[in-house]
Protein backbone atom coordinates (compact mmCIF):
# COMPACT_ATOMS: atom_id res chain seq x y z
CA UNK A 1 0.00 0.00 0.00
CA UNK A 2 1.45 3.06 -1.17
CA UNK A 3 1.85 6.53 0.54
CA UNK A 4 1.68 9.34 -1.38
CA UNK A 5 2.63 13.06 -0.47
CA UNK A 6 0.91 15.34 -2.27
CA UNK A 7 2.30 19.05 -2.45
CA UNK A 8 0.66 20.95 0.08
CA UNK A 9 2.03 18.56 2.49
CA UNK A 10 5.93 19.46 1.71
CA UNK A 11 4.41 22.95 2.30
CA UNK A 12 3.48 22.43 5.31
CA UNK A 13 6.24 20.48 6.72
CA UNK A 14 8.39 23.37 5.54
CA UNK A 15 6.32 25.71 7.34
CA UNK A 16 6.19 23.92 10.48
CA UNK A 17 10.13 23.50 10.56
CA UNK A 18 11.01 27.00 10.07
CA UNK A 19 7.79 28.26 12.46
CA UNK A 20 9.89 25.88 15.09
CA UNK A 21 13.23 26.85 14.25
CA UNK A 22 12.96 30.61 13.55
CA UNK A 23 9.53 30.92 16.29
CA UNK A 24 8.54 28.65 18.62
CA UNK A 25 11.69 27.00 19.94
CA UNK A 26 13.67 30.11 20.59
CA UNK A 27 11.25 32.19 21.47
CA UNK A 28 10.37 29.60 24.24
CA UNK A 29 13.60 28.33 25.23
CA UNK A 30 15.80 31.94 24.60
CA UNK A 31 18.83 29.91 26.45
CA UNK A 32 19.07 27.68 23.81
CA UNK A 33 21.35 28.25 20.77
CA UNK A 34 20.63 28.43 17.14
CA UNK A 35 22.06 25.08 15.94
CA UNK A 36 20.20 23.09 19.02
CA UNK A 37 16.79 25.29 18.22
CA UNK A 38 17.17 23.68 14.57
CA UNK A 39 17.64 20.83 15.62
CA UNK A 40 14.68 20.34 17.83
CA UNK A 41 12.69 21.65 14.89
CA UNK A 42 13.84 19.19 12.68
CA UNK A 43 13.04 16.14 15.02
CA UNK A 44 9.66 17.34 15.71
CA UNK A 45 8.98 17.96 12.20
CA UNK A 46 9.89 14.34 11.46
CA UNK A 47 8.09 13.38 14.82
CA UNK A 48 4.89 15.30 13.28
CA UNK A 49 4.97 13.86 9.98
CA UNK A 50 5.18 10.14 11.55
CA UNK A 51 2.32 11.33 13.87
CA UNK A 52 -0.33 11.96 10.95
CA UNK A 53 1.25 8.70 9.06
CA UNK A 54 0.11 7.04 11.98
CA UNK A 55 -3.22 8.77 12.12
CA UNK A 56 -3.84 7.67 8.85
CA UNK A 57 -2.58 3.78 9.61
CA UNK A 58 -5.02 3.84 12.17
CA UNK A 59 -7.73 3.67 9.59
CA UNK A 60 -6.42 2.11 7.33
CA UNK A 61 -6.09 -1.29 10.03
CA UNK A 62 -9.29 -0.71 11.10
CA UNK A 63 -10.29 -0.89 7.30
CA UNK A 64 -8.65 -3.85 6.53
CA UNK A 65 -10.24 -5.53 10.10
CA UNK A 66 -13.84 -4.50 8.49
CA UNK A 67 -12.80 -6.55 5.42
CA UNK A 68 -12.40 -3.17 3.35
CA UNK A 69 -8.86 -3.31 2.16
CA UNK A 70 -6.85 0.11 1.08
CA UNK A 71 -5.63 1.83 -1.97
CA UNK A 72 -3.65 4.39 -0.78
CA UNK A 73 -2.60 6.57 1.77
CA UNK A 74 -2.31 10.41 0.75
CA UNK A 75 -0.49 12.91 3.22
CA UNK A 76 -1.93 16.69 1.95
CA UNK A 77 -2.46 20.13 3.59
CA UNK A 78 -5.22 18.88 6.21
CA UNK A 79 -2.81 15.70 7.27
CA UNK A 80 -4.45 12.26 5.36
CA UNK A 81 -6.63 10.77 3.13
CA UNK A 82 -6.60 7.05 3.13
CA UNK A 83 -8.54 5.33 -0.43
CA UNK A 84 -10.46 2.76 0.10
CA UNK A 85 -10.98 -0.12 -3.02
CA UNK A 86 -14.42 -0.13 -1.92
CA UNK A 87 -16.93 2.16 0.21
CA UNK A 88 -17.53 0.51 3.83
CA UNK A 89 -20.79 -1.95 4.01
CA UNK A 90 -22.72 0.44 6.48
CA UNK A 91 -22.61 2.84 9.38
CA UNK A 92 -20.98 1.13 11.96
CA UNK A 93 -18.33 0.17 10.07
CA UNK A 94 -17.40 3.79 8.77
CA UNK A 95 -17.46 4.83 12.51
CA UNK A 96 -15.28 2.22 13.36
CA UNK A 97 -13.07 2.93 11.09
CA UNK A 98 -13.06 7.31 11.05
CA UNK A 99 -12.28 6.75 14.91
CA UNK A 100 -9.52 5.41 14.73
CA UNK A 101 -7.78 8.02 13.85
CA UNK A 102 -8.86 10.34 16.49
CA UNK A 103 -7.92 7.80 18.82
CA UNK A 104 -4.56 7.00 17.44
CA UNK A 105 -4.19 10.92 17.88
CA UNK A 106 -4.95 11.15 21.53
CA UNK A 107 -2.43 8.17 22.33
CA UNK A 108 -0.19 9.57 21.01
CA UNK A 109 -0.73 13.17 23.15
CA UNK A 110 -0.43 11.16 25.93
CA UNK A 111 2.44 9.21 25.42
CA UNK A 112 4.46 12.77 24.10
CA UNK A 113 2.79 14.11 27.37
CA UNK A 114 4.49 11.32 29.69
CA UNK A 115 7.88 11.46 28.15
CA UNK A 116 7.80 15.28 28.17
CA UNK A 117 6.72 14.52 32.12
CA UNK A 118 9.30 12.19 33.09
CA UNK A 119 11.58 14.37 31.01
CA UNK A 120 10.88 17.30 33.46
CA UNK A 121 10.98 14.17 36.49
CA UNK A 122 14.63 13.34 35.64
CA UNK A 123 15.74 17.05 35.32
CA UNK A 124 16.62 16.84 31.36
CA UNK A 125 16.87 19.90 29.61
CA UNK A 126 14.92 22.13 27.17
CA UNK A 127 16.80 20.74 24.45
CA UNK A 128 15.17 17.35 25.56
CA UNK A 129 11.78 17.96 27.02
CA UNK A 130 10.70 20.47 24.70
CA UNK A 131 10.36 17.90 21.44
CA UNK A 132 7.58 15.80 23.23
CA UNK A 133 5.93 18.92 25.02
CA UNK A 134 5.28 20.43 21.51
CA UNK A 135 3.73 17.13 19.88
CA UNK A 136 1.95 17.06 22.93
CA UNK A 137 0.18 19.70 21.93
CA UNK A 138 -0.01 19.64 18.70
CA UNK A 139 -1.25 16.34 18.64
CA UNK A 140 -3.44 17.47 20.89
CA UNK A 141 -4.69 20.50 18.65
CA UNK A 142 -5.25 17.81 15.93
CA UNK A 143 -7.56 15.84 17.77
CA UNK A 144 -9.66 18.99 18.37
CA UNK A 145 -9.58 20.39 15.07
CA UNK A 146 -10.22 16.61 13.60
CA UNK A 147 -13.44 15.67 15.54
CA UNK A 148 -15.29 18.75 14.57
CA UNK A 149 -18.19 17.97 13.37
CA UNK A 150 -18.15 18.81 9.40
CA UNK A 151 -16.41 16.90 6.48
CA UNK A 152 -13.86 16.49 5.35
CA UNK A 153 -12.25 15.70 8.79
CA UNK A 154 -12.95 12.92 11.00
CA UNK A 155 -15.68 14.51 12.78
CA UNK A 156 -17.47 15.37 9.52
CA UNK A 157 -17.17 11.30 8.64
CA UNK A 158 -18.76 10.80 12.37
CA UNK A 159 -21.35 12.94 11.39
CA UNK A 160 -21.81 11.33 8.61
CA UNK A 161 -22.32 7.81 9.63
CA UNK A 162 -24.36 8.52 12.48
CA UNK A 163 -26.97 10.12 10.26
CA UNK A 164 -26.80 7.32 7.75
CA UNK A 165 -27.26 4.98 10.62
CA UNK A 166 -29.97 7.25 11.14
CA UNK A 167 -32.00 7.61 7.36
CA UNK A 168 -30.35 4.33 5.47
CA UNK A 169 -28.98 6.67 3.12
CA UNK A 170 -25.05 7.44 2.54
CA UNK A 171 -25.76 10.14 -0.06
CA UNK A 172 -28.49 12.10 2.30
CA UNK A 173 -25.73 11.73 4.95
CA UNK A 174 -22.89 13.01 2.87
CA UNK A 175 -25.22 16.25 1.90
CA UNK A 176 -25.98 17.11 5.43
CA UNK A 177 -22.44 16.76 6.73
CA UNK A 178 -21.04 18.74 4.01
CA UNK A 179 -23.48 21.92 5.14
CA UNK A 180 -22.09 21.41 8.56
CA UNK A 181 -18.71 21.33 6.53
CA UNK A 182 -19.84 24.24 4.44
CA UNK A 183 -20.79 26.62 7.55
CA UNK A 184 -17.32 25.29 9.39
CA UNK A 185 -15.07 26.77 6.34
CA UNK A 186 -17.59 30.20 6.56
CA UNK A 187 -16.76 30.49 10.38
CA UNK A 188 -13.05 29.84 9.78
CA UNK A 189 -12.74 32.16 6.46
CA UNK A 190 -14.79 35.02 8.73
CA UNK A 191 -12.38 34.37 12.18
CA UNK A 192 -9.52 34.80 9.07
CA UNK A 193 -10.92 37.43 8.14
CA UNK A 194 -11.71 39.35 10.88
CA UNK A 195 -8.67 39.02 11.99
CA UNK A 196 -6.71 40.60 9.27
CA UNK A 197 -7.75 43.61 11.08
CA UNK A 198 -6.80 42.72 14.33
CA UNK A 199 -4.27 41.95 17.06
CA UNK A 200 -3.45 38.43 15.09
CA UNK A 201 -2.36 40.62 11.95
CA UNK A 202 -1.52 37.94 8.57
CA UNK A 203 -1.88 34.90 10.96
CA UNK A 204 -5.29 35.30 9.75
CA UNK A 205 -4.39 34.40 6.30
CA UNK A 206 -4.17 30.88 7.59
CA UNK A 207 -7.62 30.93 8.73
CA UNK A 208 -8.99 31.55 5.31
CA UNK A 209 -6.62 29.40 3.54
CA UNK A 210 -7.73 26.55 5.45
CA UNK A 211 -11.55 27.48 5.30
CA UNK A 212 -11.29 27.77 1.30
CA UNK A 213 -9.57 24.55 0.87
CA UNK A 214 -12.15 23.24 3.31
CA UNK A 215 -15.09 24.60 1.02
CA UNK A 216 -13.31 22.98 -2.08
CA UNK A 217 -13.28 19.57 -0.36
CA UNK A 218 -16.84 19.13 0.85
CA UNK A 219 -18.27 20.92 -2.84
CA UNK A 220 -16.07 17.65 -4.21
CA UNK A 221 -17.40 15.23 -1.69
CA UNK A 222 -21.42 16.67 -2.12
CA UNK A 223 -20.76 16.70 -5.71
CA UNK A 224 -19.95 12.55 -5.51
CA UNK A 225 -22.93 12.32 -3.33
CA UNK A 226 -25.10 13.76 -5.77
CA UNK A 227 -23.58 11.37 -8.68
CA UNK A 228 -24.43 8.76 -6.93
CA UNK A 229 -27.88 9.45 -5.58
CA UNK A 230 -28.32 10.24 -9.44
CA UNK A 231 -26.98 7.05 -10.62
CA UNK A 232 -28.63 4.56 -8.05
CA UNK A 233 -30.78 2.10 -9.48
CA UNK A 234 -28.89 2.15 -13.09
CA UNK A 235 -27.10 -0.53 -14.43
CA UNK A 236 -23.60 -0.63 -16.90
CA UNK A 237 -26.15 -1.59 -19.88
CA UNK A 238 -28.01 1.55 -19.25
CA UNK A 239 -25.56 3.69 -19.83
CA UNK A 240 -22.86 2.48 -21.82
CA UNK A 241 -22.03 3.48 -25.52
CA UNK A 242 -22.80 -0.35 -27.13
CA UNK A 243 -19.66 -1.52 -28.79
CA UNK A 244 -21.18 -0.68 -32.38
CA UNK A 245 -17.58 -1.48 -34.02
CA UNK A 246 -15.04 -4.01 -32.96
CA UNK A 247 -11.50 -4.62 -34.38
CA UNK A 248 -9.43 -7.74 -35.15
CA UNK A 249 -6.05 -7.99 -33.18
CA UNK A 250 -4.87 -8.98 -36.78
CA UNK A 251 -5.99 -6.00 -38.87
CA UNK A 252 -3.59 -3.59 -40.16
CA UNK A 253 -4.13 -0.06 -38.92
CA UNK A 254 -4.64 0.35 -43.07
CA UNK A 255 -7.93 -1.68 -42.36
CA UNK A 256 -8.84 0.36 -39.33
CA UNK A 257 -8.42 3.30 -41.43
CA UNK A 258 -11.07 1.66 -43.98
CA UNK A 259 -13.26 0.62 -41.36
CA UNK A 260 -13.75 3.72 -39.57
CA UNK A 261 -14.66 5.90 -42.92
CA UNK A 262 -17.48 3.60 -43.18
CA UNK A 263 -18.90 3.20 -39.82
CA UNK A 264 -19.59 5.62 -36.53
CA UNK A 265 -16.60 6.94 -35.14
CA UNK A 266 -15.90 6.77 -31.26
CA UNK A 267 -12.64 7.75 -29.24
CA UNK A 268 -11.91 3.66 -28.46
CA UNK A 269 -12.88 0.70 -30.33
CA UNK A 270 -12.54 -3.12 -28.55
CA UNK A 271 -9.72 -5.19 -30.19
CA UNK A 272 -10.72 -9.32 -30.37
CA UNK A 273 -9.32 -12.33 -30.90
CA UNK A 274 -10.94 -14.97 -32.20
CA UNK A 275 -14.02 -13.23 -30.72
CA UNK A 276 -11.91 -12.94 -27.32
CA UNK A 277 -11.69 -9.11 -25.54
CA UNK A 278 -7.28 -8.63 -25.90
CA UNK A 279 -7.21 -4.83 -25.50
CA UNK A 280 -8.51 -1.19 -26.38
CA UNK A 281 -7.16 0.59 -29.72
CA UNK A 282 -7.35 4.73 -29.25
CA UNK A 283 -8.06 6.08 -32.16
CA UNK A 284 -5.16 8.65 -31.19
CA UNK A 285 -3.01 5.83 -31.25
CA UNK A 286 -3.71 4.36 -34.66
CA UNK A 287 -3.72 8.26 -35.88
CA UNK A 288 -0.09 8.56 -34.67
CA UNK A 289 1.30 5.63 -37.39
CA UNK A 290 3.18 7.08 -40.18
CA UNK A 291 1.10 6.63 -43.60
CA UNK A 292 4.00 4.36 -45.27
CA UNK A 293 3.52 1.66 -42.14
CA UNK A 294 0.24 1.73 -42.03
CA UNK A 295 0.24 -1.55 -44.19
CA UNK A 296 2.36 -3.50 -41.97
CA UNK A 297 1.84 -2.24 -38.45
CA UNK A 298 -1.28 -4.14 -36.75
CA UNK A 299 -3.80 -3.16 -34.24
CA UNK A 300 -2.42 -5.42 -32.04
CA UNK A 301 1.11 -3.42 -32.21
CA UNK A 302 -0.40 -0.28 -30.87
CA UNK A 303 -3.35 -1.65 -28.54
CA UNK A 304 -3.75 -1.10 -25.09
CA UNK A 305 -3.47 -4.44 -23.80
CA UNK A 306 -6.44 -6.22 -22.01
CA UNK A 307 -4.54 -6.13 -18.24
CA UNK A 308 -4.34 -1.98 -19.02
CA UNK A 309 -8.14 -1.88 -19.51
CA UNK A 310 -10.77 -1.69 -16.43
CA UNK A 311 -13.39 -4.18 -17.42
CA UNK A 312 -17.06 -4.37 -16.03
CA UNK A 313 -20.14 -5.98 -16.49
CA UNK A 314 -23.16 -4.95 -17.80
CA UNK A 315 -25.38 -5.44 -14.80
CA UNK A 316 -23.04 -4.04 -12.62
CA UNK A 317 -24.23 -1.44 -10.91
CA UNK A 318 -23.05 2.02 -12.20
CA UNK A 319 -22.10 3.24 -9.01
CA UNK A 320 -19.24 0.07 -9.33
CA UNK A 321 -18.08 1.39 -12.97
CA UNK A 322 -17.88 4.82 -11.36
CA UNK A 323 -15.26 3.27 -8.69
CA UNK A 324 -13.55 1.66 -11.57
CA UNK A 325 -13.06 4.64 -13.69
CA UNK A 326 -12.29 6.59 -10.28
CA UNK A 327 -8.99 4.21 -9.91
CA UNK A 328 -8.04 4.21 -13.91
CA UNK A 329 -9.68 7.23 -15.71
CA UNK A 330 -10.52 7.11 -19.07
CA UNK A 331 -13.08 4.31 -19.96
CA UNK A 332 -13.94 0.14 -19.26
CA UNK A 333 -14.62 -2.20 -21.60
CA UNK A 334 -18.28 -3.87 -20.54
CA UNK A 335 -18.53 -7.51 -21.19
CA UNK A 336 -21.77 -9.71 -21.03
CA UNK A 337 -22.91 -11.80 -18.22
CA UNK A 338 -23.73 -14.72 -20.63
CA UNK A 339 -21.90 -17.46 -21.01
CA UNK A 340 -19.45 -16.25 -24.15
CA UNK A 341 -17.95 -13.17 -21.97
CA UNK A 342 -18.40 -11.32 -25.46
CA UNK A 343 -17.86 -7.53 -25.82
CA UNK A 344 -21.00 -5.16 -25.78
CA UNK A 345 -19.91 -1.55 -25.00
CA UNK A 346 -17.85 0.79 -23.72
CA UNK A 347 -18.36 2.97 -20.88
CA UNK A 348 -16.65 6.05 -19.75
CA UNK A 349 -16.54 9.19 -16.99
CA UNK A 350 -18.52 11.02 -19.83
CA UNK A 351 -21.34 8.22 -20.05
CA UNK A 352 -21.64 8.72 -16.11
CA UNK A 353 -21.92 12.57 -16.65
CA UNK A 354 -24.31 12.12 -19.51
CA UNK A 355 -26.46 9.58 -17.00
CA UNK A 356 -26.51 12.00 -14.18
CA UNK A 357 -28.04 14.72 -16.19
CA UNK A 358 -30.43 12.44 -17.76
CA UNK A 359 -30.55 8.77 -17.12
CA UNK A 360 -30.62 6.56 -20.59
CA UNK A 361 -32.51 3.66 -20.29
CA UNK A 362 -33.09 0.76 -22.85
CA UNK A 363 -30.91 2.25 -25.96
CA UNK A 364 -31.30 0.54 -29.27
CA UNK A 365 -28.24 -1.06 -30.12
CA UNK A 366 -26.44 -0.64 -33.45
CA UNK A 367 -25.57 -3.31 -35.25
CA UNK A 368 -22.00 -4.45 -35.11
CA UNK A 369 -19.03 -3.79 -37.30
CA UNK A 370 -15.46 -6.05 -37.61
CA UNK A 371 -12.46 -4.90 -39.25
CA UNK A 372 -10.50 -7.87 -40.81
CA UNK A 373 -13.76 -10.50 -40.57
CA UNK A 374 -15.20 -9.32 -43.78
CA UNK A 375 -18.46 -7.83 -41.36
CA UNK A 376 -19.93 -4.95 -42.36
Amino acid sequence: MPVKVDWSWLVILALVFFSLATGLFPSAYPALSTLTCFLMAAAATLLFFASVLVHELSHTLRSLREGVPVRDITLWLFGGVSRAEEPLPGPGAEFRVVIAGPLASAALAVVFLAVAAAGHALGLSDAWTGVPDYLARINGLLLVFNIVPALPLDGGRLLHALIWHRTGDTATATIYAAWAGRAFAVVLVTLGVASLFGAYGYGGIWFVLIGWFLWQAVRQEEGEARTARALAGLRVKDVMTPAAVTVDVGSTIEEFGDLIVRTPSYPAYPVLDQGRFVGLLLLRRAGVVPMEERRSVRVGDVMLTGEDVPVVHEDDEVTTAARTLGREPGRAIVLSDGAGREVVGLVSTSDLSRAVATPPRGRARPRAHRAGDGTS
